[in-house]
């Protein structure tokens, strides 16, 4: 309603707009948001009469858009596809229909999930011994601990019955399609978008997403060691990731490749059964340690040897009393986050920790001086990930288990060959050698100019932050490369990952935006002072680590710079470095988001419109 100056004049002492009867009126008019927005869809630009400046604006301007009718900030519906229904993706699936309730309407939101289950890494990896190496409390969704861990250190397959629990629980299965695999991705200028191809039940079809998120990790693709003869071999041959439970491994002669996180676990195992001889090859010493907390951080079940059990008086406190269980967390975080001192290269920190394991590795080898050259490292504690290795070291005082660092030769049809002349004859070979961790998806990623992050990542394995990538607008990686693993809290890494993705998502849908990707020269920055600070830390020490994919100099392209508080700054913060981002727009003026000139605050009748003055 438009008023006149008369009417908008006369006044009464005191100057209140109450006072004015045509004001009043429109007030009145406006204390509900319906005459508003039906006034202002009928009043569009392209209806009104104007004249002089604002009836000359040239519609041919390369910026000209007609004012829309929709509100300022209205969000478009945004189609957004993650690969993988491990930890990664329930996450984001929770964010959506939970931690960001609002989005739920805003997203339209697949996940693909290749297998018939959710747990990622945790349906793959099955064999006898695994667990986590991380403490259970904080290996655990952050919007639902879990009160019932039975022990410090978690079974695999207990975190994959709580995976799956939690996912009942919260409904994150709503948006899932199982048992299809995700076989290329190739971006769309024109749309603005990714065309993903997926396959299910022999039959491929394609989908469309405005963002991609690969949360498939870096735990997904294991890999055979690259050994002359292994295809030669006539006994029983498994990888620690495909482990074939219907076979029986008691009385046989068994040969474990790796000292890794499966190896250290396997091994024990193995020579506990009946009738086992055990053999681990090994190329070089990695350091086994214990990091159980404080007994004050545990109670009674600190006495309970090197993987405490929580006695059910522990989780009934837990269950009863959620703060209890926060501040159990709280304890076990704020510990690993000091920890992070402790990789510094050449700190008094990172030498009392690496006496004090070296001293704990040494008991626990009966100090016997052959097997502690072969085990204890003399590089620096941290190059390589640490890992507690419940048993493996005390295995190889048993009768039945050995281990040699003589490098392999070849395999035959019944042995494994060492460099030094041994013939090590077996019936079965468990290759404990771990997954590709090169970082790049495992079908192809084609973004802009072509690049396919396949081929880039093989060459150089490079990110904003570990999530996102030149080239690739629209795209989402949860642990990319040089993520927030290795130290820290790796769920609360992948949390904060989350919630960076929503933000933009959202910015994505209430701005018009058609596309965001890192300039390539920031990312390119963001790397070479990554390495500057790498420098400094014990991962750049000279051990063999998948830290360095696989080498022993090579750059680290795996761990995060810096601590755990600053990369929740800078990623879990809560702003966006926008000007690190090139970005496009679905018209031709990025401002077409303004809308009507209105926001749906204002419009409400209980919206306290003076909220900013200050006290």
């Amino acid at each position: 309603m438009a008023l006149t100056e008369e009417q908008l004049v006369p006044r009464v002492a005191g100057g209140s707009d109450a006072e004015v009867p045509a004001i009043k009126k429109v007030l009145d008019q406006t204390s509900t948001t319906e005459p508003l927005k039906s006034t202002l869809q009928h009043n569009n630009s392209e209806s009104l009469q104007v004249n002089g400046y604002y009836g000359s604006l040239a519609q041919n301007d390369p910026y000209y858009i007609p004012r829309g009718d929709q509100l300022a900030f209205t969000p478009r519906k945004i189609r957004v596809i993650t690969v993988g229904a491990g930890f990664s993706g329930l996450l984001m699936a929770h964010k959506f229909q939970h931690r960001f309730p609002d989005m739920d309407a805003i997203v339209d939101h697949t996940i693909f999930e290749k297998r018939s289950e959710v747990g990622g890494t945790w349906i793959a990896n099955t064999y006898p011994g695994v667990q986590c190496d991380v403490p259970s409390h904080i290996y655990a969704f952050p919007f639902d601990p879990n009160p019932e861990w039975t022990r410090f250190y978690s079974s695999g397959a207990e975190i994959e019955e709580y995976i799956i629990k939690t996912t009942k629980k919260w409904n994150l299965d709503r948006d899932i399609q199982f048992n299809t695999r995700v076989v290329g991705a190739w971006w769309n200028e024109e749309r603005g978008q990714w065309k993903v191809t997926i396959q299910k039940d022999g039959q491929s079809s394609n989908e469309w997403a405005d963002v991609l998120i690969n949360g498939q990790g870096v735990l997904d693709t294991y890999q055979w060691p690259n050994i002359k003869g292994l295809e030669d071999f006539k006994g029983h041959r498994v990888h620690s990731a495909n482990w074939d439970h219907k076979f029986d491994y008691s009385h046989k002669r068994i040969a474990v490749i790796g000292n890794g996180s499966s190896g250290v676990q396997i091994v024990p195992q193995m020579a506990k059964l009946p009738g086992t001889t055990v053999t681990n090859f090994v190329r070089g010493p990695s350091w086994i340690y214990y990091r159980v907390p404080p007994s004050q951080h545990l109670g009674r079940s600190s006495k309970s040897g090197n993987n405490p059990i929580y006695t059910e008086e522990e989780k009934k406190r837990f269950r009863e009393d959620p703060d209890a269980m926060r501040e159990h967390r709280r304890a076990m975080i704020a510990r690993t986050n000091k920890a992070f001192r402790m990789f510094i290269k050449d700190s008094d920190a990172n030498k009392e920790a690496m006496a004090l394991a070296e001293q704990q590795m040494r008991e626990r080898l009966n100090h016997d001086p052959r097997l502690c050259d072969i085990l204890i490292p003399k590089w620096s504690l941290g190059c390589r990930r640490i890992t507690p290795g419940e048993g493996y070291l005390e295995a190889f005082s048993l009768p039945n288990c050995d281990i040699t660092n003589s490098s392999i030769t070849h395999v035959s049809e019944n042995a494994i060959h060492t460099a030094d002349g041994e013939v090590h004859e077996i019936d079965v070979l468990v290759c404990a050698t771990g997954f590709d961790v090169s970082f790049r998806p495992n079908y192809p990623t084609v973004g802009r100019n072509g690049v396919d992050l396949v081929e880039s990542w093989t060459q150089k394995p490079e990110s904003y932050f570990s999530v996102a990538a030149k080239d690739m607008p629209n795209y989402f990686t949860v642990l990319g490369p040089n993520a927030l693993a290795g130290h820290g809290s790796l769920l609360e890494g992948m949390n904060w990952n989350g919630d960076y993705f929503v933000r933009w998502i959202r910015k994505m849908a209430e701005e018009d935006i058609k596309s965001f990707v890192p300039n390539t020269a920031v990312v390119d920055q963001h790397v070479r002072y990554s390495d500057e600070i790498h420098k400094s830390l014990v991962w750049t020490a000279p051990c063999k680590s998948w830290y360095k994919q696989g080498t022993t100099d090579g750059r680290v392209a795996a761990l995060f710079a810096g601590s755990g508080m600053l990369y929740k700054r800078i990623i879990g913060g809560g702003e966006l470095r926008v000007e690190d981002f090139d970005l496009t727009y679905r018209s031709n003026n990025r401002f077409k988001f303004m809308g009507n000139g209105f926001t749906e605050f204002e419009l409400d009748p209980e919206s306290d419109l003076a909220w900013y003055i200050e006290k």
